[in-house]
């Protein structure tokens, strides 16, 4: 799981800061960033798992949404319909339904998109 990960955040990364689950603690946060987790996997067949993969984007331009909306289209962009075969895994990464979610934040000035997709992994 590790190595799908590291495929996932070397996706997103050119794209904004990425971190996996949350961002750091200690660290003062810097906009925008983006989150990534794997919440929950399930057995595809007795070849392969599909796992849920959600990323979290997060902005803090308060009223100004197109900054957040145009990093949230480049990661959908770079990730939907990725397939890679490589010497770990073969994998494919479609979207989820609802595929998109606009979630509202306690603060006020930080604009939240979520990003959800199915991860069908086939590992060597």
């Amino acid at each position: 799981m590790l190595k799908l990960y590291g495929l996932i955040n070397s996706m997103i990364e050119p794209i904004c800061n990425c971190f996996v689950d949350h961002y750091p603690e200690g660290e003062t946060k810097i906009y925008p960033y983006a989150e990534i987790r794997f919440s929950n996997t399930l057995p595809n067949n007795s070849f392969s798992d599909n796992s849920l993969l959600e990323i979290d984007i997060w902005n803090d331009k308060s009223t100004d949404i197109r900054d957040i909306e145009g990093i949230t289209d480049s990661i959908n962009l770079a990730l939907n319909r990725l397939q890679v075969n490589n010497e770990y895994f073969n994998v494919s990464i479609n979207k989820n339904t609802p595929y998109r979610l606009a979630l509202a934040d306690p603060e006020i000035h930080i604009q939240r998109r979520q990003l959800r997709y199915v991860a069908t992994v086939y590992y060597k």
